[in-house]
């Protein structure tokens, strides 16, 4: 549209409960991979994590990723790229990537042969389950899991020189204890206590 219709589209709507909102290089990078797969074209990016500090740490020291973008899904109030990398399905988190360009080599062949719906099913999805505030106890690694899940203004509190604490509002189901075991032994439930048995059993 143009600019005169933009500030007619223009809303403010502030959305409650919300980890994170969205920043505009997300916006940008979201334009971007659009115009990737309307040209057929790959793109290339810097992917990073968030360290204890709450720090940028790029993955493979700063190592540029170049994929075949399919599409984009969206989910737990973050977009993920869906892409082909030498044949595989890989999914990036668009707020995680920085300086992402549209280069000039053509996509892998498949990327529109990819099931997106299937793709979102077998990936993402949470079920509800009872509200509880939970500690848990975590190794440093997984600082960035934490706050990626749980937002940026998520407290973490050191334990120790190795490990954090961190207390969160959970929706406490089978997924978010498959979800804990997924981050393997050495993350704990501190408390409460019916929770810490339940995840014991």
């Amino acid at each position: 549209c143009s600019r005169y219709q933009a500030v007619a589209l223009q809303r403010q709507v502030f959305v409650s409960g919300r980890a994170k909102t969205m920043n505009e290089a997300v916006l940008y990078s979201i334009d971007a991979i659009h115009e990737a797969i309307g040209q057929n074209r790959q793109i290339s990016f810097r992917y990073f994590d968030y360290n204890v500090k709450k720090e940028k740490v790029f993955r493979h020291g700063g190592k540029v990723y170049q994929v075949s973008p399919v599409g984009l899904l969206r989910s737990d109030e973050s977009y993920y790229l869906v892409a082909l990398v030498q044949g595989e399905k890989r999914h990036y988190r668009v707020d995680r990537m920085a300086q992402l360009r549209v280069t000039d080599q053509k996509r892998e062949p498949g990327c529109d042969d990819l099931d997106m719906a299937a793709y979102t099913r077998r990936h993402f999805g949470m079920f509800s389950g009872q509200q509880r505030q939970v500690k848990l106890r975590c190794p440093n690694n997984l600082a960035h899991v934490m706050l990626d899940r749980f937002g940026l203004d998520t407290m973490l509190i050191p334990d120790g020189e190795n490990h954090f604490t961190l207390t969160v509002d959970v929706a406490v189901s089978q997924q978010f204890f498959g979800w804990l075991f997924g981050l393997g032994p050495e993350v704990e439930v501190l408390e409460p206590q019916d929770v810490r048995q339940q995840l014991a059993c």
